[in-house]
């Protein structure tokens, strides 16, 4: 059976975000803006259509809201051997406005797609709202209702705050913002013995279309780096290293692909 961290890694675009419209078509003079609002409006109307990942494992504080679905698929290699590989997919969409009061993220998650595929899964349930100040925090449970041999496995509830943070905002055509998400869980997200565990995630954005990431989860690191290959195609690729200091298992390669559909 895949890991929970491929199923985690197919989920990853619902977190992007999706470019603003046509740009004006007179002069900027004619709107009365200050410099620092002309760039940010340049920015705004040249920004691409998704945004990189900001986690590689950990549960985020956005999520999706009404209008926005997505699909992703995930994989790794297994600790039975270097040619053992399994993946997972994950079908979601978004309820509510996150902005406004609440958004609910609905996630199905096929948890193999190597033994029988879509003969075990569950679901996943995100509460999620959205601060003016480029923060959001959310109340999700995973591992519900499952099917399979994932009727196994116990629920896991976690709280989860993200915030993005403007490094270099005299520069929004080319920003270097820092993302980090701090949370606490059970089950999955806390070490054997625990009833609580802690986890998070740093993102260091270099560029609109890529970031990297430093990972904690369940007492262990992970490494990875994402991109959105097309800047017009809201598809958004995340790859890397988990287990780095082989806590409660080897380290193991994972990549996952993630599309968002808007409606």
């Amino acid at each position: 059976m895949a890991s929970r961290h491929a199923i985690t890694l197919a989920g990853a675009l619902a977190l992007a975000c999706a470019a603003a419209g046509p740009a004006f078509a007179g002069s900027v003079t004619d709107l009365g803006l200050s410099l620092e609002q002309v760039r940010a409006l340049n920015a705004q109307l040249t920004a691409p259509i998704a945004a990189p990942g900001i986690a590689f494992g950990s549960p985020v504080g956005f999520g999706a809201s009404w209008g926005q679905a997505y699909a992703g698929i995930g994989g790794q290699t297994l600790s039975e051997g270097s040619d053992s590989a399994d993946g997972s997919a994950t079908l979601g969409a978004g309820l509510g406005d996150s902005r406004r009061f609440l958004g609910v993220d609905v996630a199905m998650n096929v948890i193999s797609l190597q033994e029988g595929f879509a003969e075990d899964g569950s679901w996943g349930f995100k509460f999620h709202h959205t601060f003016p100040f480029r923060a959001a925090l959310a109340f999700g449970v995973d591992d519900t209702g499952g099917w399979g041999d994932a009727r196994e496995q116990k629920s896991s509830s976690y709280l989860s705050y993200t915030q993005v943070v403007d490094l270099a905002p005299e520069s929004p055509k080319r920003p270097l913002s820092l993302a980090f998400t701090l949370g606490a869980g059970r089950e999955r997200f806390a070490e054997p013995g625990d009833d609580v565990g802690a986890f998070g995630s740093l993102a260091l954005a270099l560029h609109r279309q890529g970031s990297v990431i430093v990972d904690y989860h369940r007492g262990d690191l992970s490494l990875g780096a994402s991109a959105v290959p097309f800047y017009r195609m809201p598809i958004v690729v995340t790859i890397g290293f988990i287990n780095l200091t082989g806590q409660h298992a080897d380290t193991e390669f994972a990549a996952g692909v993630g599309y968002l559909y808007h409606f």
